[in-house]
């Protein structure tokens, strides 16, 4: 039986998951991508950060010196220009890298947890579409139309 999920349905599930998170950055008005919070909940642009910080751990802890680092703690971009700049070099970055994966199943540890690379992309598949789900929220709560959270690239 074929695979039901190669490496290359991971990265296309993976680009279209980040693809959707751009549209949600993009939809928010500057001040509030980086200030606008419910329940005292992080504002969209925290989580933002953290998807870049574990993105950028799973391919450090995979690819070692191979890896071009792309987030430093305490330098996040401070615009929603910058975000998105960022968001799209780290784009260029995972298409470029995702080449050098010579294994998929391979064990890493982060967080103290150990799953595969392939096992953490899916995490992170799952924990982006949480967070972008309450950013979804947000702009719903500034009265801001989110995307369609069904408008992804590969469906096109």
């Amino acid at each position: 039986m074929k695979e039901l999920l190669t490496p290359e349905a991971l990265l296309t599930n993976f680009k279209d998951v980040r693809a959707l998170t751009r549209k949600v950055i993009e939809a928010f008005p500057e001040k509030d991508l980086f200030e606008f919070n419910i329940a005292n909940l992080r504002p969209f642009s925290g989580m933002v950060e953290e998807f870049l910080m574990i993105t950028n751990y799973i391919f450090r802890e995979t690819l070692h010196e191979k890896h071009t680092p792309f987030y430093t703690e305490g330098q996040f971009p401070t615009t929603k220009e910058g975000v998105l700049a960022l968001w799209d070099k780290v784009t260029e970055i995972i298409d470029r890298e995702w080449k050098e994966i010579g294994n998929f199943t391979q064990s890493l540890t982060i967080y103290q947890m150990t799953f595969s690379f392939a096992q953490w992309i899916l995490y992170f598949i799952e924990n982006e579409s949480h967070h972008r789900g309450q950013g979804y929220t947000y702009l719903r709560a500034l009265q801001i139309e989110p995307p369609f959270f069904w408008g992804r690239e590969s469906f096109k």
